[in-house]
């Protein structure tokens, strides 16, 4: 008599003789298969939007204005007050406040012509005029005007932002 084949007590797969064991197999397969399509879909589109789309959009640093800078007229411009009795004159010191470099490298080039129009400006004024809080800002809209003019006829940079009275001595 022949004997029966034993089953295996590690057999695992109760389904192993059965003709649908293959079928699930290659569901699983499948199902792993568009499980890791879907995956690397959405992985790409995360990456894509991250990489591309936020390249366009300013950063943080694009978006932060420069820092002021600010450079001294130096030596302070001395000048005689026109028509008056007494002699008077003023000592006015002068800071030119832009945020870029290239403005402060057309004022440094330009210094003489500068000085220049800011010297018969001031010496155009009267001593009655600047003793006033108001003639003093009415001074700097012009001092500040006048040195953009003469950057913008220069052809320099122009965008000099305010200039400020570090010094204002008038006798």
């Amino acid at each position: 008599m022949a004997k029966k084949p034993e089953k295996s007590k590690l057999d695992l797969n109760p389904n192993a003789g059965k003709s649908g064991g293959k079928g699930g197999a290659l569901k699983l397969i499948l199902i792993v298969l568009v499980t890791f399509v879907v995956a690397a879909a959405v992985g790409g589109g995360a990456a894509w939007y991250f990489l591309v789309m936020q390249a366009d959009r300013p950063s943080a640093e694009q978006t932060v204005v420069a820092e002021p800078q600010y450079l001294p007229l130096e030596p302070p411009l001395v000048v005689n007050f026109s028509g008056s009795e007494r002699i008077r004159f003023a000592q006015v010191g002068i800071v030119v406040m832009a945020r870029s470099e290239d403005v402060f490298t057309g004022v440094e080039r330009h210094m003489p012509v500068i000085r220049n129009n800011l010297m018969l400006l001031l010496s155009q004024k009267t001593y009655d005029q600047l003793v006033t809080p108001e003639g003093k800002e009415a001074l700097r809209a012009e001092v500040l005007e006048e040195i953009r003019g003469v950057l913008e006829q220069r052809g320099a940079p122009s965008n000099v932002e305010a200039i400020y009275f570090n010094n204002l001595v008038m006798q």
